[in-house]
């Protein structure tokens, strides 16, 4: 599908849907579809702009309660702002559901969260670099959801998507449910009212005009509104701060370090054999979610190989060619047998980077002397990657580095890793007769403290 035809269908779900630019005849409902959550109100299908504050942002929430909306809920740097007219009658705090995803469950980058909710009412939240996206915030049928999210995902020029959810409705869809999306509310998610200020600027001036204090008063609101421009201002200048919010959930989302993903690979892969059903194993190669086997035929067929396999595969492939059927190969995909009970990393247990690198890089001069070794280590730089600053102007600025070993198979059962040090992929090439050792292959990254 070309993109004007895909723009061409977005413009229509946004007129379908309600979603276009607001004005003062926007016949949108009183409230939009609300859950409750242990006592917790989440609001799904709000009406999102970007850059909301490029003037005052007094004069912008006035115009917007004269448009008939009493409140709001803006992004945690302001750079993102929804609308709704009224707020549910129910006991609990509300909370804009696409800003709590922002803050508590997004990663960064383009992203669409789809829940069930109840009674063929589906929600659909997309969101870009953890702030919602207009028109893409909408509660309907699971349909209507699965076309709004494939038209969005058109868009994206083939820019990776992470789908999050409890639907299956997308394929590769991370599960997360209700319960757990949702457990903790984000503060900054929270709606607040909007201030009918011509009704207090009314009354106070009538009071003033009695006590004779105008003058004084109206310095007083132009000081407290400058001071709070001012504070705005230095929040969103100050890169500790912003650097502060964005690095624990960046460390929890690091895999476990040391020996964890290695004894989970081996004991996914460790009972595949060799050869089996006059098919021999060729390699395997091991990422942290499944390890997909690949198999060299020597004179048996699919089913019978299929049917040989003693370890469970999620999914396989057959490839035949035709004027060979002889060349034949095939992969079965394993997934992780163990999830690992801790994830992420704690930055007060992380060494310095100096201390690190002297650490690591002894243990692998020791493997170097080891036959048919490769070895690979890059200088780190600052993580996460979309921090805004440098190591040297951020506090306890954490950094990450990428390396990489080739060693002999033998040796994999007794390679011992930092606990910073993170495996990421394993790749294992199998020898055919006496041509050579198995070789394998681990990538990574490690962590350490800047200084």
């Amino acid at each position: 599908m070309e993109r004007k035809q895909i723009l061409s269908r977005v413009l229509f779900w946004q007129k379908w849907l309600g979603r276009g630019t607001r004005s003062a005849n926007t016949q949108a409902t009183p409230w939009p579809h609300w859950l409750i959550l242990k006592g917790q109100v989440f609001l799904f299908g709000i009406d999102w702009e970007y850059s909301p504050f490029e003037g005052s942002k007094n004069k912008e929430l006035q115009a917007q309660r004269k448009n008939g909306f009493a409140f709001y809920a803006v992004s945690r740097f302001q750079d993102a702002i929804g609308y709704v007219k009224a707020l549910p009658a129910v006991k609990g705090k509300k909370y804009a559901a696409a800003l709590h995803l922002c803050d508590q469950q997004s990663q960064g980058g383009i992203e669409i969260f789809c829940f069930y909710l109840n009674a063929n009412r589906y929600a659909l939240i997309a969101l870009n670099e953890s702030k919602p996206v207009p028109g893409h915030d909408y509660i309907g049928s699971k349909e209507n959801v699965w076309q709004l999210g494939l038209d969005f995902a058109n868009l994206q020029e083939n820019q990776p998507i992470r789908y999050v959810g409890n639907t299956g409705i997308f394929d590769m869809e991370e599960t997360l449910t209700l319960e757990k999306a949702f457990s903790n509310p984000s503060p900054n998610s929270e709606f607040a009212s909007i201030t009918n200020q011509p009704l207090i600027v009314g009354l106070a001036s009538v009071i003033l005009a009695v006590f004779g204090s105008i003058y004084g008063v109206n310095e007083y609101f132009a000081h407290l509104r400058q001071q709070q421009e001012l504070q705005r201002q230095a929040m969103l200048n100050d890169p500790n701060l912003m650097y502060e919010r964005s690095i624990e959930p960046a460390l929890q989302q690091v895999a476990s370090g040391g020996r964890t993903q290695i004894d989970n690979w081996m004991q996914t892969i460790g009972k595949l054999p060799l050869t089996t059903a006059g098919w021999r194993l060729n390699a395997v190669s091991c990422n942290s979610q499944s390890c997909t086997a690949t198999w060299n035929r020597q004179y048996g067929n699919f089913s019978e190989l299929f049917n040989s396999i003693p370890v469970a595969f999620a999914s396989r492939t057959e490839l035949m060619d035709a004027t060979k059927p002889g060349n034949s190969t095939a992969t079965t995909t394993h997934l992780l047998l163990d999830e690992p009970k801790e994830k992420g990393l704690s930055r007060s247990n992380l060494p310095v980077a100096k201390e690190l690198l002297s650490q690591f890089s002894s243990q692998l001069q020791d493997l170097s002397l080891l036959d048919n070794t490769v070895i690979t280590l890059d200088k780190p730089a600052l993580f996460p990657i979309t921090a805004q600053g440098t190591p040297d102007s951020l506090n306890r600025a954490v950094v990450r580095g990428n390396w990489g070993l080739q060693l002999e198979l033998w040796t994999i059962g007794s390679l011992n890793l930092f606990p910073n040090v993170v495996p990421e992929t394993l790749d294992i090439q199998f020898s055919e007769g006496k041509q050579g050792p198995a070789v394998y292959s681990l990538k990574g990254s490690f962590y350490a403290l800047y200084k």
